[in-house]
């Protein structure tokens, strides 16, 4: 018996190792019904598609748009099949769903008005969008996947499988056909339904309503690996990721991108959510997406005019100094915006604290912004960093640097910083110094004076200590613990350390603005 156990132990350890190095694309059973949400109120004229009922509020299904009393959920789930994720034969047909049209509709066919009689009339297909009259339908079967058709995954190339163990069993996306499309390029669109005070479920639902459902991949659900996998299905292809999220999440996919060592990476676009989004700044998606800003079908016309750009990602070795024969694990990480050490890091950890301890409190970027203006406040009395030269010493390509007297050291790699402020700008200083740039294999380093330094810089009322440019920076820390962060992440570190900035790699991603204007 115990010989058994140890084998059943044994064969689930190398399962699960199984598991982490093999991801699969999630697919939903939609032979189990819609993919309801609750709606309070529906904002138009809306008619039950079950009961042919007036109704003002009820159910939607976030995939094909079916709309129903809540009454009628279970009747509508067996009546009505939901928008499929595969389908057999060469060709993929319209999904017709009954009723509630857009305003001044008119049918694809014959040009007429659609939706105007004073009930539940007409269809409107949940693939390509289009309308028509229910006698004009059988004109036209095969559907084009509509104005997006370069950025959907049509079903008839999907093939789905089922796999895993019994009780656990789910489907996956198994292979992909290219469906002939010119200049096809699929979207993926990977983001947290949990983001943005929840605005990234809502974005993730509108997204399914118009892409396949599969190519929308829930970070609350599995990691981006899980959607990087449809660039293994078609190695070929060069996939487009946009990420709906703040900096962070746009970090763990690249850092996704890089582990899974792709033959051909996606190119990745930004729809940012939170508060900071300074790599979105500076490639020109904006400083933070919420639903009344643009509809979903703006931001794919937005991503499919993006043009590629290259994006410098450094490593951030932290090596610590043994003083006795003792094993320390040192720390590795990658940045892509900037890191910085003292006061700015310091702002940046005790927000992180308060966040980690009432994250019911920081739900709102206006909230988020005046906490981080009342720790940047606080600490213009407390000083906490206070002395940072004597601390640290500072190496820019081998050359050790004097440091004034300043409480925080910043190590850029893009030129927006903070939420927004370029404090670098673009002087070059008599050629000293070379104007900043994302792509050049160059870091900016620049020391910060305090808090109410940074606060200047915020407004534009003073300019930055620029302490050189350089391909590789090195801060040792001599004595006492010193805050630090790297993309938003961050920590107290203790002494002593050396800490290096190398570069790593170079990845593409989509610039909204095509070449990079660090003036916005």
């Amino acid at each position: 018996m115990i010989s058994f156990m140890v084998f059943a132990f044994i064969l689930m350890k190398i399962y699960r190792r199984y598991r982490l190095q093999h991801y699969e694309v999630p697919a939903r059973d939609v032979r189990k019904g819609h993919r309801w949400y609750m709606v309070d109120i529906f904002p138009e004229l809306i008619y039950c598609s079950f009961s042919h009922d007036r109704i003002k509020h009820g159910a939607r299904c976030d995939s094909c748009g079916l709309c129903v009393d809540e009454s009628y959920m279970k009747a509508a789930n067996k009546k009505f099949p939901c928008k499929p994720l595969t389908e057999s034969g060469p060709v993929t047909h319209h999904h017709w769903i009954q009723g509630n049209l857009p305003l001044y509709s008119k049918c694809f066919v014959c040009g007429d008005d659609c939706g105007i009689l004073p009930h539940i009339s007409d269809v409107r297909c949940a693939w390509c969008g289009r309308s028509a009259h229910e006698n004009c339908i059988y004109m036209k079967e095969e559907c084009d996947m509509g104005e997006f058709r370069s950025s959907i995954v049509p079903p008839h190339c999907i093939k789905l499988t089922w796999t895993g163990i019994k009780g656990r069993r789910h489907l996956v996306v198994e292979s992909v056909n290219h469906p002939g499309y010119k200049n096809w390029s699929p979207v993926i669109v990977v983001g947290n339904r949990k983001s943005g005070n929840n605005e990234g479920e809502l974005i993730l639902r509108d997204f399914r309503s118009v892409l396949n459902p599969t190519q929308v991949i829930d970070l609350n659900d599995v990691p981006p690996e899980n959607g990087l996998e449809w660039c293994h299905l078609l190695p070929d292809i060069t996939f487009r990721v946009l990420v709906c999220g703040g900096d962070g999440s746009v970090g763990w996919v690249l850092n996704a991108i890089n582990h899974l060592q792709l033959k051909n990476p996606p190119l990745v676009a930004i729809l940012p959510l939170g508060t900071g989004n300074d790599l979105s700044r500076v490639l020109g998606w904006g400083e933070g997406h919420t639903m009344h800003d643009m509809a979903i079908s703006t931001v794919l016309h937005q991503v499919e005019k993006a043009e590629p750009d290259m994006l410098d990602r450094w490593n951030v070795q932290i090596t610590r100094k043994r003083k006795y024969p003792v094993l320390i694990q040192n720390k590795s990480m990658i940045m892509n915006n900037y890191a910085s050490i003292g006061v700015d890091a310091l702002v940046t950890l005790n927000f992180h604290k308060q966040r980690e301890s009432r994250p019911w409190l920081f739900t709102h970027r206006l909230i988020n912004k005046l906490c981080y203006l009342a720790f940047g406040t606080k600490d213009v009395v407390g000083r906490e960093c206070c002395n940072l030269h004597k601390k640290i010493k500072l190496e820019l390509d081998g050359r050790v640097l004097h440091l004034p007297d300043i409480e925080g050291v910043v190590i850029l790699n893009i030129p927006s910083w903070g939420g927004g402020c370029q404090p670098w700008g673009t002087e070059t200083e008599n050629g000293r110094l070379a104007v900043p740039s994302y792509n050049d294999g160059l870091l900016e380093v620049m020391g910060l004076y305090s808090s109410f330094h940074i606060a200047q810089l915020q407004v534009g009322l003073a300019q930055p200590l620029r302490l050189g440019q350089a391909k590789k920076v090195k801060i040792t820390i001599l004595k006492g613990k010193v805050p630090m962060q790297v993309d938003g992440e961050p920590w107290e570190q203790s002494s002593p350390v050396e800490i290096e900035v190398t570069h790593h790699s170079t990845v593409r991603l989509l610039s909204k603005s095509g070449r990079q204007n660090i003036n916005g």
